[in-house]
């Protein structure tokens, strides 16, 4: 295809039109300032449907780094949906998604190193203990020692380092989305997508992960959660409702779901105090490729999380 300097005119004006937008339209971001760099995410023209039922309808989304986002909408709304072709597990019908200026259709190995994705319903494998499930991830993304021993903090904050050779099969919910949070997170993805992550999290869970993702956004990840309730602590930059296919920013100050988030921003917040102490990877040899990466996508891997045919 021959694609002439009016069509990359046109294509450059079309994007320069998007940043103008995020940073003067209905929901102002907190930087009212001239934005110099890229979004971490930048998503425009976004189409999906299930048969003749459409569930996207031309969305727009972006991210910079930094920035934590909410996605909110009634159940059935299609967030699960979206997030799922963010993380590249599903492809748009139309649209374009760009991830850290790079064009993303799902099989970049070299993007999707810097995507984290918690699914509202974590898979494991079977034949895999909990440990040997982080090693996995581990070894294929090659983590120096810094990474594995903040993995091992991250385990003992959560409580369950001890359960480590345990198979998740033998988990409770929560226990296992705790697994799931963990291999996600412990990498410092550049992108953190997550579907509902705080369902089966008991209340001191919730104030950890509400933590975790202070942190990741002050260590320059962008963050976009999709929840009904807020996460403790946890103040979003911005605020993006889906109905009726249709994305729309609303004032993160007045969401019914901001309103209740207290304490710093993700700019603000101290360090994070842990406890003492889909096309497969292309990990080092002897790991696996054959399938999905598990628990949550971290590194190489497009990590295996259970769907259940739900595109809330």
């Amino acid at each position: 295809m021959v694609v002439d300097a009016g069509d990359k005119a046109a294509e450059a004006e079309g994007v320069g039109a998007r940043s103008e937008a995020l940073e003067h339209g209905d929901g102002q971001r907190a930087d009212d300032g001239q934005r110099a760099e890229l979004p971490v995410l930048d998503a425009y023209g976004l189409s999906f449907g299930y048969g003749s039922e459409r569930v996207l309808d031309q969305v727009d989304v972006a991210l910079y780094a930094g920035e934590i986002g909410y996605l909110t909408g009634p159940n059935g709304a299609g967030k699960t949906t979206l997030l799922k072709c963010l993380a590249g597990w599903m492809s748009p019908r139309s649209g374009q998604i760009d991830v850290l200026g790079e064009r993303f259709t799902g099989r970049s190995r070299a993007i999707r190193r810097q995507i984290a994705f918690v699914a509202d319903v974590p898979a494991f494998y079977e034949d895999l203990t909990a440990r040997e499930h982080i090693d996995f991830v581990l070894r294929a993304n090659r983590a120096e020692r810094e990474v594995v021993d903040r993995a091992e903090r991250m385990l003992e904050a959560f409580g369950i380092a001890e359960l480590c050779n345990a198979y998740p099969s033998a988990f409770s919910r929560g226990m296992r989305q705790k697994l799931a949070l963990v291999i996600a997170l412990m990498m410092k993805p550049k992108l953190v997508l997550m579907d509902e992550p705080t369902g089966p999290l008991d209340p001191d869970a919730r104030v950890l992960l509400g933590k975790l993702v202070q942190e990741a956004a002050r260590d320059g990840a962008a963050v976009l959660l999709s929840c009904h309730h807020e996460l403790p602590g946890v103040a979003p930059d911005v605020v993006y409702d889906l109905r009726d296919g249709c994305l729309r920013e609303v004032d993160a100050h007045d969401s019914v779901v901001a309103g209740g988030a207290s304490g710093p921003s993700a700019r603000d917040a101290g360090p994070v105090e842990l406890g003492a102490g889909p096309d497969g990877c292309d990990g080092e040899p002897g790991t696996r490729d054959a399938g999905p990466c598990p628990g949550g996508v971290a590194g190489p891997c497009a990590t295996a999380v259970g769907d259940g045919g739900s595109h809330a």
